[in-house]
């Protein structure tokens, strides 16, 4: 019966506890290639201090730390993702250079002032997107990098697929277009941006990702059982399936954006 409770729990959770609790590891719009290009033409280095907002299971920020070997904390409300973000940091990063903690991004205070923030594509998904980032550059100190990887809508996404989205995802997609999406990041200076679409993977690779995923959660939860390897495939390929659907609606820009607090809010240099 507790073994039955458990399952339940884990397949009904919403959908950023499924994440922390199988491990997934929830990388930014563009993967790793985005989180390479951050560290490339934002200047990380060991002394370097990252604060991750919306960090699910650690995966940007610890990926960061390997790069350059900084410091950072990542925060996120999910508690199952913040313990997941732990362990993969216990595991794979040296003592004490990481930390992350349950908590509302809105009300959440560094313990050290950042030279660089990872909003990736959670920008968004906050209430009010400009009062965020208005948080967020207190953050600094008279200057830092913003590192962004947000969506935009490349055309309307079909009612249907958007009301699936948001029955599986617990959100609603992104729909604003381009220049909208960039208008919250409007005080800042671009010092780096590449925009791409997005190429629905094929179904055999969504399996091959879902299969591994799944199967490294079981070797967690210490579990050889079929139905509960199957429960939780099931619910991950129709995350996977629901997300590679909206692809061909969607675009991602990855962006550096500068903080300089005595020109913050003006522009002198051309958009192209």
């Amino acid at each position: 019966m507790q073994d039955r409770l458990v399952l339940d729990a884990i397949v009904s959770a919403p959908y950023p506890d499924f994440v922390g609790l199988i491990n997934q590891t929830n990388v930014p719009p563009g993967s790793l290639s985005t989180v390479h290009q951050w560290a490339n033409y934002s200047s990380i280095s060991s002394s370097s201090h990252i604060v991750e907002i919306a960090c699910t299971t650690g995966f940007s920020l610890r990926e960061l730390q390997k790069i350059a070997k900084c410091t950072g904390e990542g925060v996120d409300l999910s508690g199952p993702a913040i313990d997941a973000a732990n362990r993969n940091s216990q595991r794979e990063i040296s003592s004490g250079a990481l930390s992350f903690i349950k908590g509302d991004a809105t009300v959440f205070s560094p313990l050290k002032r950042p030279t660089h923030i990872v909003v990736g594509g959670a920008l968004g998904f906050f209430p009010d997107p400009k009062q965020m980032i208005d948080r967020l550059i207190g953050f600094f100190d008279h200057n830092g990098c913003i590192l962004a990887a947000p969506f935009f809508a490349r055309k309307p996404i079909p009612d249907d697929l958007l009301i699936e989205a948001r029955d599986v995802l617990g959100i609603t997609p992104t729909q604003i277009s381009y220049k909208s999406v960039m208008s919250h990041y409007s005080g800042f200076r671009v010092l780096y941006e590449q925009r791409s679409s997005l190429v629905q993977e094929t179904k055999s690779e969504l399996i091959h990702y879902c299969r591994s995923t799944v199967a490294r959660a079981m070797k967690l939860f210490n579990d050889d059982r079929p139905e509960v390897f199957s429960a939780i495939y099931d619910r991950l390929f129709q995350i996977r399936d629901v997300t590679n659907r909206l692809r061909p609606f969607q675009g991602f820009s990855v962006l550096v954006l500068e903080y300089d607090q005595e020109e913050y809010g003006t522009r002198y240099i051309e958009l192209f």
